[in-house]
């Protein structure tokens, strides 16, 4: 159930939190509209418009909010595309499972760094020792967690007692800007970087392309600064212009007006940085006691991205690990120079092991498995290796084979047009195995058959959500589209409104041996019409499809005149035949219906099903020897064309699940009385199951009412 819309707190909790992780891109639309996303099922589209609506209104309130302006501006221009898989159950659904998958694997980045470093000292040390684990909840807290939740983390983990670290030694107070005017500062350059495509602007000195080691530049700063005003003055009036002024104010009073100012500037950027560079310091020093060259060039590039220059963010790296108690292997100053680290053998596959356990938790089992494979390689014959090797191992094959048979059955779901059970089977398959398509025997790239099946999804949702039964082009579009989708509970709702009106007057006009079949139109616009002959024994051949209102039959002439029958069609959907003995002609006398013979099914079909009939509520039949699966079809408003027919609601059923179910249970959604008729099925050689091209004679029946038999 939600709570109701209050805007106050909305702003609070809500923008305040998009804003502070950089916009609605670190976001999802069931947070931005305050609408839980465990709610999503249970929720009525009648809810849902409302909270739309509330918070719609709320943004339009806020555009001229001086802190959330931009924001909001974004929010508002990107609402109608947002909003609309929210709108409709389905599609609402659909979006939940996406942002849930989305979500814990946001989750699963922010424990990453913490299980890793737990692991790296468990190896290390048996447990986690004590003078280590105020370094673990800092570790935590670059990843987003909170005290409550670091601690329930570390709760299974043995407290080792070891001797405990020497205190730092606390930096000396430095002088700093006034914590008002770092702020004006901090909120130009990132509302600047929303206004603009780019690189991270981070400081007033990477706005001009310098960093902290030029702050001393005085002669620099004012060139590059004069050359950025020359541009702002050519830049048309606007929100982006007034923020790079602003800026450009700021440059000339922190930057050029004062020395002292423009230095006590630089430090407070060194200082910033090192707050930043912390605690990733004491992450990569904890179990080593030492910073390897690849974490040193890591740690440079990462400075360097906030604003220092070489010299200062080398000298702050340095004196982080000094803290710590760390030796430092510098990286090359040169790009490409090459670094050894050595290692040992037990390092080495300690480290791969790492790298597979951390692969295996982020969805990668693939990679995974891999990086096993040269632990392996490294471990030799250390037995203990080799065991904690092979329990990681096992857990790896594990979820590859569940991934691999979820995504079997995905691609048969889809191939049976079942998207909505095909999208809820990927998506987990994506969660815990997103590189399963790196597999030899893949059934292709995850990601775009996920897609493929949200798009699809999310344009039946649509469709459903605009057909109206007022509107026959929307009836029809809803029904084009339940060609492509089968099981979306609203689609197939709506498509069942269209009503597709028979033709008139169906006769036959002889004329110098020449027959043709002619008719008047159906009232339903934009149909195509079909012909079939029935001849004096029962047969049927169609003669053709045609948008217009007669046919000629150049058949051989038959001992008694033939029937003809004609039937409209519009999306999947047909309409009652007319048959040419309905009325009295000259040229033929009115016979009883012919009913058509069952067309045999070709040689390579499975045998029939048989004896199909309905009791109460549950279809039975009869299997025939060697077929484990069959295809139950069931259409509401006549009996179904083949057993691909279109307009028809299909389920596969194995036998197991027959005798559990002592039956086909109709589902509930179906409307009575319906058709129903069932269709054996075999498996390809290469495990794609194939479908009979025809029922047999005695497989179909009628479901009338509910309880009733058929």
């Amino acid at each position: 159930m939600m709570e109701p819309f209050v805007g106050n707190d909305y702003r609070k909790r809500v923008l305040a939190a998009v804003e502070r992780r950089g916009g609605p891109g670190e976001s999802d639309s069931f947070e931005l509209y305050d609408i839980p996303v465990d709610e999503a099922e249970r929720l009525d589209d009648a809810a849902v418009a409302t909270r739309l609506d509330e918070v719609w209104a709320f943004w339009q309130k806020q555009r001229d909010h001086p802190k959330y302006r931009v924001l909001v501006a974004r929010l508002v221009a990107e609402h109608d595309e947002r909003s609309a898989p929210l709108r409709h159950k389905t599609g609402r659904i659909a979006e939940a499972r996406a942002v849930s998958t989305r979500r814990e694997l946001r989750d699963q980045q922010r424990f990453e760094l913490l299980d890793n470093a737990i692991a790296r000292l468990n190896e290390r040390y048996g447990g986690i020792p004590r003078s280590k684990r105020a370094g673990l909840d800092e570790i935590g807290a670059m990843g987003g967690l909170g005290p409550a939740e670091i601690a329930t983390r570390l709760r299974r983990h043995r407290i080792v007692d070891d001797a405990p670290a020497a205190p730092a030694v606390p930096a000396p107070p430095r002088v700093s800007l006034s914590a008002q005017q770092r702020a004006q500062i901090a909120d130009l350059l990132a509302e600047f970087d929303r206004l603009r495509d780019g690189d991270p602007t981070p400081t007033l000195l990477t706005l001009l392309h310098l960093d902290t080691d030029d702050a001393t530049e005085r002669g620099v700063i004012q060139s590059r600064a004069a050359a950025l005003n020359d541009r702002a003055r050519e830049l048309a009036a606007g929100r982006f212009r007034a923020v790079l002024d602003e800026l450009l104010v700021h440059v000339n009073d922190v930057l050029l007006a004062d020395p002292a100012l423009a230095q006590e500037y630089r430090q407070s950027v060194v200082d910033a940085v090192t707050d930043h560079l912390r605690p990733r310091v004491r992450a990569a020093v904890l179990v080593e006691d030492e910073l390897g060259a690849q974490d040193h060039e890591f740690l440079l590039d990462d400075a360097r991205a906030r604003g220092l220059g070489s010299r200062d963010a080398r000298t702050a790296i340095a004196a982080l690990a000094a803290e710590f108690g760390a030796a430092v292997q510098p990286a090359p100053s040169a790009p490409g120079e090459p670094v050894e680290v050595p290692s040992s053998p037990k390092r080495l596959w300690e480290n791969d092991l790492r790298a597979a356990r951390a692969a295996l938790r982020n969805g990668l089992p693939v990679r995974a498995r891999s990086a096993i494979a040269d632990a392996r390689a490294t471990a030799g014959d250390d037995a203990e290796a080799l065991r904690r090797i092979a329990a990681v191992a096992d857990e790896i094959e594990r979820v590859i084979g569940q991934a691999v048979t979820d995504s079997h059955r995905a691609r048969d779901l889809a191939d049976e047009k079942r998207h909505v059970a095909a999208l809820e089977l990927l998506e987990a398959v994506y969660r815990r195995a997103r590189d399963i398509d790196l597999l030899p025997d893949a059934d292709g790239r995850i990601e775009e058959r996920l897609e493929r099946s949200r798009a699809i999804v999310a344009r039946a949702a649509e469709a459903a959500r605009t057909a109206s039964a007022g509107d026959p082009a929307s009836l029809t579009a809803a029904a084009e589209m339940r060609r492509q989708i089968v099981d979306h509970d609203e689609l197939n709702a709506a498509a069942s409104g269209l009503a597709v009106e028979p033709p008139r007057n169906a006769r036959v006009v002889a004329d110098g041996g020449a027959i043709t079949v002619s008719w008047e139109p159906s009232a339903t616009e934009s149909v195509t019409y079909r012909v079939v002959r029935i001849g004096f024994d029962g047969s049927t051949r169609t003669l053709g499809r045609t948008a217009a209102t007669e046919l000629s039959d150049g058949s051989a002439d038959d001992p008694v005149p033939p029937v003809y029958e004609v039937t409209a069609i519009l999306a999947g959907h047909q309409s009652v035949p007319a048959r040419t003995d309905a009325t009295s002609t000259p040229s033929a006398e009115p016979r009883p219906a012919v009913p058509a013979r069952p067309t045999p099914p070709p040689p390579d079909d499975p045998p029939p099903i048989t004896s199909v009939r309905v009791e109460g509520d549950i279809v039975r039949f009869d299997w025939p020897a060697g077929v484990t699966e069959a295809m139950v079809v069931i259409r509401p408003d006549a009996a179904p064309e083949h057993p691909a027919d279109p307009s028809a609601v299909s389920s596969k059923v194995t036998n197991t699940r027959y005798q559990i179910d002592d039956g086909y249970p109709i589902p509930a959604n179906i409307p009575r009385p319906c058709h129903v008729a069932v269709a054996s099925c075999r498996r390809s050689p290469h495990g794609k199951l194939v479908v009979a091209s025809a029922f047999g004679p005695s497989a179909r029946a009628h479901a009338q009412s509910t309880g009733a038999a058929g």
